[in-house]
């Protein structure tokens, strides 16, 4: 019956400890930031310059500022490109 060895119990969770709540805390917090810069389109100009980076990698990337400036103008010529 008793081999000796500790029997591993797989419906036994292992104890939390402070590192690994943090840690998970601070995923779930990329995660969320992730998530809603994603719905909202705040990382749109970083996904813009990875595009260029691609595809053009000889072209020069715009400022952020003037990737703003022109998209907001872009929807304002056109107001069927924005959401609302």
């Amino acid at each position: 019956m008793g081999s000796g060895r500790p029997r591993s119990n797989p419906g036994r969770a292992t104890p939390l400890t402070d590192a690994t709540i943090t840690s998970r805390v601070r995923a779930a917090a990329r995660t969320l930031r992730w998530y809603v810069r994603g719905v909202t389109g705040a990382d749109a100009y970083e996904r813009y310059c990875e595009h260029l980076t691609r595809t053009h990698p000889d072209e020069p990337l715009p400022a952020e500022r003037d990737f703003w400036r022109e998209k907001y103008a872009d929807q304002e010529r056109n107001p069927k490109t924005r959401c609302c």
